[in-house]
């Protein structure tokens, strides 16, 4: 009997400990793996809105575009920062690994490739044919390695809620971005 009573003890004290919520360095509680996927979600849905909103502005005016580029940049390095203070998830960081990555590299185009898109195009006069090909040559290497951080990231995100029998739903955002810039 005894022994029956230390065995259920470990067996309670192990599925406390199982759904014990995780804090992170950036001072978030993720009770969930929801909540830990969500987090990061919610970040890439405001980036992508940041995108969608650069583009817009990039096609009427490039001052306000590259004053969003500003803003930007240093909204995603503070987004890179606070997924990099996330914790592990259950031991597992290949979510918040991915997400890093793929926010790192929007943080390098917002602020090297955008950047360079927007300075060419405000040299004044007309724009040259070399113009148009250093133009063409960074949205295809945008696109390319976008592509990869992208599948990455999806493959992350598969692979964390089969572990955690999470079901992901369709991202609103994800579909609103890929019509709006024809991916």
């Amino acid at each position: 009997m005894r022994n029956l009573s230390v065995i259920f003890f470990i067996l309670v004290f192990s599925i406390i400990a199982c759904n014990k919520p995780v804090k992170g360095r950036n001072g978030v509680i993720y009770k969930s793996a929801v909540q830990y996927n969500d987090y990061i979600v919610g970040r890439q849905s405001k980036l992508m809105q940041h995108v969608l909103d650069f583009a817009k502005a990039a096609g009427s005016n490039l001052d306000s575009a590259e004053k969003m580029l500003t803003e930007y940049t240093s909204e995603t390095a503070q987004t890179v920062e606070d997924i990099q203070g996330m914790p592990a998830y259950k031991g597992d960081t290949s979510l918040r690994d991915a997400a890093v990555r793929s926010f790192s590299f929007y943080k390098n185009v917002f602020q090297n490739d955008y950047t360079r898109i927007i300075q060419i195009r405000k040299k004044g006069g007309e724009m040259t044919n070399e113009d148009m090909e250093e133009m063409q040559r960074i949205v295809d290497k945008i696109t390319r390695e976008e592509e990869g951080f992208d599948k990455s990231f999806h493959n992350a995100q598969k692979n964390f809620a089969d572990k955690n029998n999470m079901k992901l739903a369709e991202n609103d955002m994800q579909k609103k971005f890929e019509k709006e810039i024809g991916k």
